[in-house]
């Protein structure tokens, strides 16, 4: 055989194992490290998306949820900064404090792992977010900002920001941001990232657009029980109760609807529709960020979670004094917040408000959305969640070794559980009582039970089994149960607080914060009236 035959038969083979090793199946490439997206809202009631009731237009946030995991017994703190404290450091709030100054937090943890990190948004917590694990920050540090002018808190990373030009408005600043921190390294070596969104929407002060705000003008004007019985109607719909399910009572701090003035009822209706065209405009801004994954081919390993820091605010503190200033609703210069009535809605089906430890504090309705894990789309998982196990469950989808896991089950200063199986498809339940206080308000709840105060008045007990929204008070027929869940509340207060007993702090202290319970000990809600000089402002439809 000849050197020329040879060589061409080598040629034939070469090309041949080349052509097999194209065409034979390939074993799936490793995605890598999943990027983290955890979207919080601020003040957001249980019901006010579509995918949990709501009226207001959430196309994005609803798809999110046809898509993913619908969480709808997710628990919060019941207030911004104590959520957010727990979120972050997976350990409940009286061991933290209001912030989060001792010990490794989420976005430090995740560095660790090889994450990009970054904070859009509010902060809200001691020290500063680039000193706490985050690698990029745009937003401002304290509780609140004005929607329009910013605040003299906004920062780009270390540095003060105040390009608050004409057409600035926050929300669709941080969404902004949020798409342009996506985008910043999509090469094929990219870091997986993890992004805090931390919208103000819908927080006071209630500021919108004039044109978003007139889409919903008029829309409000049949009331707040209205409201509230379509969307208990239409979450019967979507699964989130049953029509048996014992509804609360009609606070007896809320006025009827139609005991209102016209006066009342049209400043009421320009109130809500102010918060609705903020919740609107938010989930545009989330469209805006969930376009940008795709465009970057990044959306398949990615892991979005959405919740509420804590239920809609039922106060209405400033009303007088700006009114008298000539300013209504959705004024720059304003700050209007929701009002007994319009949280009474957003809450629905739930019972009281932010703050309050019951459902209408503390539950929201949250959102997990993961393409190349979660497969049962569209799902309802009723799983008791609480945002302590936020940090556990990102740390094993970040790093999902036996070590790291391991490591996470002996911290004992952790007291959240990881719910990473449930977003795979596996079974889970909860192991310890999720616990809660903020002011005169706490809480504690068992897989069966739980055992509520509100506003210091004494404990009501409930069987959530058979009152899953908490309506029948058994605390006086069933006293052995009471005792049983006040000490376990009280071990777990005092081991966590350092003190040696429980001296609640009264919201009537506070110039902010004043009763709110729905059964007497509730300060009544007043709504304030339209005056005929502003009614030019926003004409009803």
């Amino acid at each position: 055989m000849n050197k020329i035959v040879i060589v061409q038969r080598l040629f034939l083979l070469l090309v041949g194992a080349a052509l097999f090793f194209a065409c034979a199946p390939q074993a799936p490439s490793s995605p890598g490290k999943p990027n983290i997206i955890l979207i919080v809202a601020d003040d957001l009631g249980y019901s006010d998306l579509g995918s949990f009731g709501g009226e207001i237009e959430s196309p994005v946030l609803d798809k999110l949820a046809e898509e993913g995991l619908r969480l709808p017994n997710m628990h919060n703190a019941g207030m911004c900064v104590i959520s957010r404290s727990s979120m972050l450091t997976g350990k409940w709030w009286p061991a933290v404090g209001y912030g989060i100054e001792n010990g490794e937090n989420l976005a430090q943890k995740l560095q660790h792992e090889g994450y990009r990190t970054g904070l859009i948004g509010k902060w809200h917590l001691k020290g500063k977010p680039n000193d706490k694990g985050f690698d990029y920050f745009f937003g401002f540090l304290g509780g609140y900002s004005t929607y329009f002018n910013g605040s003299a808190d906004y920062r780009i990373n270390d540095q003060e920001f105040n390009d608050f030009d004409p057409g600035f408005y926050s929300t669709d600043a941080f969404s902004d941001r949020a798409v342009e921190f996506v985008k910043a390294d999509t090469s094929a070596q990219k870091e997986p990232f993890f992004l805090y969104l931390s919208y103000q929407s819908p927080h006071n002060p209630l500021q919108a657009p004039k044109e978003d705000i007139m889409k919903y003008r008029g829309s409000y004007l049949s009331g707040w029980q209205a409201s509230r019985d379509r969307r208990i109607q239409r979450q019967i719909e979507l699964g989130i109760i049953t029509k048996d399910t014992p509804l609360p009572a009609y606070p007896q701090n809320l006025p009827d609807w139609e005991t209102l003035t016209d006066a009342q009822k049209d400043l009421e209706d320009l109130r809500m529709s102010v918060y609705a065209a903020m919740v609107e405009r938010m989930d545009r801004g989330i469209g805006k960020l969930m376009a940008s994954l795709r465009e970057t081919g990044q959306d398949e390993n990615t892991l979005i979670v959405f919740l509420s820091d804590n239920g809609t605010d039922s106060f209405s503190v400033m009303d007088a004094q700006l009114l008298q200033k000539g300013l209504l609703p959705g004024d720059i210069g304003s700050n209007y917040q929701p009002g007994t009535g319009w949280a009474y809605a957003s809450g629905t089906p739930q019972r009281l408000y932010k703050i309050s430890q019951h459902g209408g504090g503390v539950k929201t309705g949250a959102i997990a959305w993961w393409p190349s894990t979660i497969k049962k789309m569209g799902e309802i998982s009723f799983a008791p969640l609480h945002v302590v196990d936020i940090l556990p469950t990102f740390m094993d989808i970040a790093s999902p070794s036996d070590q790291n896991m391991a490591q996470q089950k002996s911290d004992k200063s952790l007291a959240g559980e990881s719910f990473a199986p449930l977003l795979k498809g596996q079974n889970w339940s909860r192991q310890e009582p999720m616990f809660f206080q903020f002011m005169d308000n706490r809480a504690i709840r068992t897989a069966d039970w739980s055992l509520v105060e509100v506003d210091g008045s004494g404990w009501e007990l409930y069987n959530t089994q058979e009152d899953p929204l908490e309506t029948k008070d058994l605390s006086s027929q069933n006293k052995s149960k009471l005792r049983e869940l006040n000490q376990q509340w009280l071990s777990w207060w005092k081991a966590e607080s350092g003190e040696s007993n429980y001296e609640p702090t009264s919201t009537q202290n506070s110039p902010h914060y004043k009763p709110q319970g729905d059964r007497g000990t509730g300060n009544n809600y007043i709504p304030s009236a339209m005056p005929t000089k502003l009614q030019s402002k926003y004409p009803l439809n």
